[in-house]
């Protein structure tokens, strides 16, 4: 057991320094080819132009404030599709997305192991629109409803990081920040593909003095790589704002109806030999227990919110002041169960934030008080499927469910020194879960209450303006949701269905957190490590034969949680072939070592996440106009999906290529080629809690990959 350890250590760390010294070596090499080239630069960006708009400008100034791992994605700066949360998300430090089906479904989002096991993934991370949550009041969220070109810029707060927003939890937050009439144009997005994928949107902008005004209506929808993965999404989303002073009031509305057909996991012999199958077309006893095509699994769900922001700017303070409203509309069938859920949820969000005024101070000081509150209503009712046609049959389950939440955090911000700043956090959290037995009044009846303290501290080194060391320790909690506190009991054997209560603790874990980011001429780099040592941690798993019946448990004994979090940019050449060209590099690692200390699975690994993952991407870009990069996407190792550490998701490699030719500033044409090899892989999978068979060449647990496929795309600005 050391030995595997230390192996792996080994490993890990030798991969860490080759790639840090083959991006070191290039950029020496870039310097030997053209002495020519500019001593200064701004900061880095693989893609797109370099000028930095007024938010994001201000943007990264808060997040100099942060001692720990944060992300900035520029969305006017990405060059290709931005279509899915993939496109969006899946090239980052820290961040690890794995897809489902590829369409609008649920892609696993996972930041420093937060809840990826789920099937499908709905906790561990805070969502929210500029700054107002997105997660209903249990603490689920329901991906596929996220658009991501809705968003000018996103944030993302890694861990105990995203405390100012009201996150505890493992994964912490990502802010999607709105277009609006101040800062985005109208514009028409076209965009198809493989698979009869289509994703268009159009959009209107405008300002009329102290009134601005945003509106975008899109539609995407795809027949998928595989039979019965057919997706479509629609939305409208708009806001207007007033300014008055040096302030600001802002109201939002979307509309979001997403659908998508579930087809469901393959055996691995299956992934392997026809991926783009389903169970029910072959002849197996699985097949005809399992047919796909006649239990028509699908989910449906309707999104209506509404909002309003409040943004007082004083001569040394700042307050924001939130309010939401929401209702879901959710038909989610898997192969054996109907579950309806309809949720209404309200919630409150306020921020005082009072600045600093030391003289000769070059680092800003600050305290901040942040109250965030929710409650919601989400009764659901389950009931069984017709084996034969998948229609709904008898209810077996009504329950009404209630959920609430409070959040009151206070964070200290000051300078010891010009160059070094101390953080000081505390959050205390409460959160609440009521079920309500309707169907045999009083059977299933249960409360649940959680109250947590959380605090960090962290220390800022700013060696100069451009490079900054950091370190933090900070406490998390996270609640279980509705979705973990009820198991639904039923096999595709039989008609016999039930739904339990499955008690659950809060889960607590202590981080410490170290890195530095900065750049250098030429080179720019983010690089984190972090180590979490977590108390009854959520463990999800399935111990049946028909990957249906999950659940999660506390886990008995002790977990950690160890990784890296590493990027690398840099510009290699300039004036190579012709007098404005560049070829710029972008390098994302991140290695994941999560284990059990103790109890039933003593020195495994936790499955679900790979071990290593690499991401590389050289762009050759001409005057700014056009630009062709190819790109790879490595997972070195084999990834377990149990946690007997027996079954694996086989490594891969997936090699791509982007291309972008931009004639006017206000037209961009795209394409965009993913898996050129054809590879076949497996993208994701259910997690089992033991180990069924072998190599689950039985068991139904893999998604497949999508083979080659292809999109072009075009953005006009007006």
């Amino acid at each position: 057991m050391i030995f595997s350890y230390l192996l792996r250590t080994v490993f890990s760390t030798g991969i860490f320094i080759f790639l840090i010294t083959a991006q070191v070596m290039a950029q020496v090499m870039s310097q030997g080819v053209n002495e020519n080239k500019p001593t200064e630069l701004p900061v880095v960006e693989v893609e797109g132009q370099v000028t930095d708009s007024p938010a994001r400008m201000e943007l990264e100034f808060k997040l100099e404030e942060v001692p720990g791992g944060t992300n900035i994605i520029d969305l006017d700066k990405k060059t290709s599709s931005q279509a899915t949360l993939s496109d969006v998300l899946g090239f980052e430090p820290g961040i690890i997305m794995q897809e489902f089906f590829g369409g609008n479904d649920q892609p696993r989002l996972n930041i420093r192991g937060s809840g990826i096991q789920d099937n499908p993934v709905s906790r561990g991370v805070q969502l929210l629109y500029d700054g107002l949550p997105l997660n209903q009041a249990d603490g689920s969220f329901i991906i596929g409803l996220l658009d991501p070109e809705h968003a000018m810029l996103v944030s993302v707060y890694r861990g105990a990081n995203g405390m100012q927003y009201g996150a505890s939890t493992l994964g912490g937050a990502i802010n999607f920040i709105q277009r609006n009439g101040s800062n985005s144009d109208a514009a028409l997005h076209l965009e198809a593909g493989s698979f009869d994928t289509f994703n268009g949107s159009i959009s209107f902008s405008g300002e009329e003095k102290k009134w601005d005004y945003y509106f975008i209506s899109g539609h995407s929808q795809s027949d998928g790589f595989r039979q019965h993965s057919e997706g479509k999404r629609s939305n409208v989303m708009m806001n207007a704002g007033y300014k008055f002073a040096n302030n600001e009031n802002r109201t939002y509305f979307n509309f979001t109806d997403n659908v998508f057909e579930i087809p469901f996991v393959l055996p691995r012999d299956r992934v392997l030999n026809d991926p783009d199958s389903i169970l029910g077309e072959g002849d197996s006893s699985l097949d005809s227990i399992l047919n796909i095509l006649k239990r028509d699994p699908l989910r449906d769900t309707r999104q209506y919110r509404l909002a309003n922001k409040t943004t007082l700017r004083g001569i040394d303070s700042d307050q924001t002041m939130g309010v939401y409203a929401e209702k879901i509309e959710d038909y989610f069938k898997n192969p054996l169960t109907h579950t309806i859920t309809e949720s209404t949820n309200l919630g409150v969000e306020y921020s005082y934030k009072l600045y600093l005024d030391e003289e000769g101070e070059d680092l800003s000081g600050s305290y901040q008080f942040s109250l965030s509150a929710n409650q919601g209503d989400m009764p659901r009712e389950l009931y069984a499927n017709n084996r034969e046609t998948g229609q709904r049959l008898h209810r077996f389950g009504n329950l009404d469910l209630k959920a609430g939440n409070l959040a009151l955090g206070i964070q200290a911000i000051d300078s010891w020194s010009e160059s070094l700043q101390w953080v000081m956090s505390l959050q205390w959290v409460t959160n609440e879960r009521d079920i309500k037995d309707k169907q045999t009044p009083g059977l299933l009846d249960s409360d649940f209450s959680y109250h947590s303290v959380n605090p960090k501290l962290g220390l800022i080194y700013h060696q100069n303006d451009h490079t900054r060391y950091f370190t933090n320790i900070s406490r998390s909690s996270e609640a279980p949701t509705f979705w973990q506190l009820l198991l639904n009991d039923a096999l595709p054997v039989h008609d016999r269905q039930s739904v339990s209560v499955n008690p659950l603790e809060l889960q607590e874990a202590l981080t410490f957190e170290i890195g530095s980011e900065g750049e250098r001429e030429n080179f720019s780099w983010q690089l984190n490590y972090y180590y979490s040592w977590i108390k009854d941690e959520l463990i999800s798993e399935i111990d049946d034969d028909f990957a249906i019946n999950g659940r999660t448990v506390n886990y008995s004994d002790d977990t950690f949680h160890q990784g890296i979090e590493l990027e690398l940019n840099n510009l290699l050449l300039k004036g190579w072939l012709y007098k404005h060209d560049q070829l710029k590099s972008r390098l994302v690692y991140n290695f994941a070592d999560y284990q059990f200390d103790g109890g039933r699975f003593d020195g495994n690994q936790i499955a679900g996440i790979p071990e290593h993952l690499l991401q590389d991407e050289l762009n050759y870009q001409i005057e700014g106009k056009f630009s062709i990069a190819p790109n790879v996407k490595w997972q070195p190792q084999d990834a377990y999906a149990d946690h007997v550490n027996v079954m694996v998701q086989d490594a891969y490699t997936l090699w791509g290529i982007k291309l972008n030719y931009q004639p006017h500033q206000a037209l961009r044409f795209f394409a965009v080629f993913d898996n050129l090899t054809n590879e076949t892989y497996q993208t994701s999978y259910v997690i089992h809690g033991s180990a069924v068979d072998d190599n689950g060449s039985l068991v139904p647990t893999f998604i497949p990959g999508a083979g080659f496929n292809m999109s072009v795309g075009m953005v006009l600005k007006w």
